[in-house]
């Protein structure tokens, strides 16, 4: 007797294996639906917070150089080891804050050698910048370039 019960309880694991992956399917395909969405949804989510990020950053240099701009451009003192420091505290170099102020790389360059002086938008801008920190910087100019 003991073979019947052998290959009865084997049909009985087998079929309730089949039924429980049938049933099971549908649950699984909805699983990895969900798990797509929700990548999804996190990759969304995540570019909007770049975005709001470079907004932001945008916004506060905006507004400091409107402040700076709106009373102190004239008393505002750029000396070339003033510009230098800035760009060293900000780790870039003078191509990168050429494109933050609106310069050319060479008004820079002589900016810092004390061939010339930056005409009062800039000086507000590069004052501005001083109030900015690194990683903002890199994302800016990261937004710049893509």
């Amino acid at each position: 007797m003991g073979k019947v019960e052998t290959v009865l309880k084997a049909e009985i694991v087998r079929l309730a294996r089949r039924e429980t992956r049938r049933l099971m399917t549908k649950h699984i395909e909805e699983l990895r639906r969900l798990r797509r969405r929700v990548a999804e949804l996190a990759h969304e989510v995540h570019a909007l917070t770049a975005a709001r990020t470079e907004e932001q950053i945008k916004t506060k240099i905006r507004t400091a150089t409107e402040t700076v701009a709106s009373g102190q451009a004239m008393t505002i003192r750029m000396t070339p080891r003033l510009i230098r420091a800035v760009r060293g505290r900000l780790g870039i170099s003078q191509a990168d804050l050429a494109k933050l102020v609106g310069v050319s790389t060479v008004a820079v360059g002589q900016w810092e050698s004390g061939r010339s002086r930056p005409r009062s938008e800039s000086k507000a801008r590069i004052a501005a910048l001083r109030s900015v920190g690194r990683r903002e910087v890199r994302r800016l100019l990261a937004g710049r370039k893509g």
